[in-house]
């Protein structure tokens, strides 16, 4: 996995954390932290701090980036650019939900959580250890994998 860079996500930022997790970045993200919080996670864990406010500019000893845009997608797309996140993405490794290293799993496994065309249909699957959820590459899969796509080419 990529430990170059981790991240920390502020509270308005949730759609961004999923989006950074799909990609393979380590994002911490909760939407109950406070500021507080915030700022130890970073500081302890030594994460990027990215948040809309500007609050965080004035910490010390907090590596902060501003996001600017309210689209998840072109706040994604900076900071990409901005980190020089191209070569490093490694998606589908994180949990979107908790951000753990997914794991593969046999089908066996989980099929009794499994709608019946899931399981007529798919043959691969991947659980995150933590909050079990279940993933395949279903039509979400093709979906994030055109962004993926567009990402790498046309930043």
């Amino acid at each position: 996995m990529s430990e170059t860079l981790r991240f920390c996500a502020d509270v308005h930022l949730g759609k961004l954390a999923r989006l950074l997790r799909m990609l393979g970045f380590d994002t911490v993200y909760k939407n109950d932290f406070s500021k507080k919080d915030l700022c130890e996670i970073a500081l302890k864990e030594q994460r990027i701090l990215v948040s809309k406010s500007d609050y965080f500019s004035r910490l010390p000893g907090i590596t902060f980036y501003q996001i600017k845009s309210a689209d998840p997608f072109e706040q994604l797309k900076d900071v990409i650019q901005h980190f020089n996140l191209h070569g490093l993405f490694e998606p589908f490794s994180r949990c979107l939900n908790c951000n753990e290293i997914l794991q593969k799993i046999k089908k066996e496994e989980v099929e009794n959580r499994l709608l019946r065309n899931t399981k007529k249909d798919f043959s691969e699957f991947w659980q995150c250890p933590s909050c079990t959820q279940i993933y395949w590459k279903g039509s979400h899969y093709e979906r994030m994998m055109k962004m993926i796509e567009q990402l790498e080419t046309g930043l």
